[in-house]
């Protein structure tokens, strides 16, 4: 009896253990941010009497970088020069690349008379028109039906709710620094005094952020932009709780889920009535 007592004590122990460790674990991805920083730049030092087309191909490119825990983990993304999705773990590279570039082989098509691939490109595109229309209605209904359910009393509270919590979730992602800067010209003054006003307005709010030069006569589009921050997966941790055991947003996710069996329901009547119908039209020929 001893023995089995004190084997469970030491189970216990180890339970409690791994439990420590796991909230740990868990503290630590919700308390240590991820830190993100995003560059993008059109280089056009010249001026062009045509639209450059080509240099939003030819001479742009988007680089992008999430880091979390001192950089143990990094992702990096950067197009189109390099690999285009790059996940490091200690610095190594775990070449996720190549399971996204798995070849998908195609089944080959067997050859049939051209007067059936006919009829059945006609049928087919009859069914198609139905099918779309019908969809269309029901998504009409279901609009209808969204819409009643938000403006209604639960539904006003639940999204007065989820609109302050958003808020603060918006607030805590957004970049502690960004800046959008180069020469833009559009060929046109009236454009580019439109685009200097618009500027001007914005000049309040961005301040520092924003400092877009004009070339008045010619196209160039010679820009740079930068931006990095950090996010905490606390912060939307703690504000989407309470929502998740807050009674208006517990009924109007039941009520929204009603909208999609409905619009599931729909699609099952409809692929059962083609399945009908064209069980009909074989047994007629």
């Amino acid at each position: 009896m001893g023995i089995f007592l004190s084997i469970l004590k030491w189970l216990g122990i180890l339970l409690l253990i791994l439990l420590a460790i796991a909230l740990i674990l868990l503290l630590i991805v919700l308390i240590v941010p991820f830190r993100y920083k995003a560059a993008a730049r059109v280089d056009d030092p010249e001026t062009h009497s045509e639209f450059p087309l080509y240099v939003f191909r030819e001479r742009s490119d988007v680089t992008a970088e999430v880091s979390w825990l001192f950089g143990i983990v990094k992702v990096l993304v950067s197009y189109p020069s390099g690999e285009l999705i790059t996940v490091k773990v200690f610095g190594s590279d775990i070449g996720i690349m190549k399971f996204l570039k798995k070849e998908k082989q195609e089944p080959e098509k067997e050859e049939r008379p051209q007067e059936e691939e006919k009829e059945e490109e006609q049928a087919s595109l009859e069914d198609r028109l139905e099918k779309a229309m019908d969809r269309i209605e029901r998504i009409f209904d279901l609009i209808d039906y969204i819409y009643r359910v938000l403006t209604g009393s639960c539904g006003r509270r639940a999204l007065a709710k989820i609109q302050r919590r958003l808020q603060k979730i918006l607030l805590s992602v957004m970049p502690s620094r960004w800046t959008l800067s180069g020469t833009v010209g559009l060929a046109d003054p009236c454009l580019n005094g439109r685009m200097t006003g618009i500027c001007a307005m914005l000049m309040p709010v961005c301040d520092d952020h924003l400092l877009i030069g004009t070339q008045w006569e010619d196209y160039r589009f010679d820009l740079k932009a930068e931006m990095e921050g950090k996010i905490r997966l606390g912060v939307p941790v703690i504000q989407t709780v309470p929502l998740v055991f807050d009674r208006d947003c517990r009924k109007l996710y039941k009520k929204l889920m009603r909208a999609r069996s409905r619009l599931a329901a729909g699609a099952q009547r409809q692929s059962s009535g083609a399945a009908r119908n064209g069980t009909e039209l074989a047994q007629a020929s």
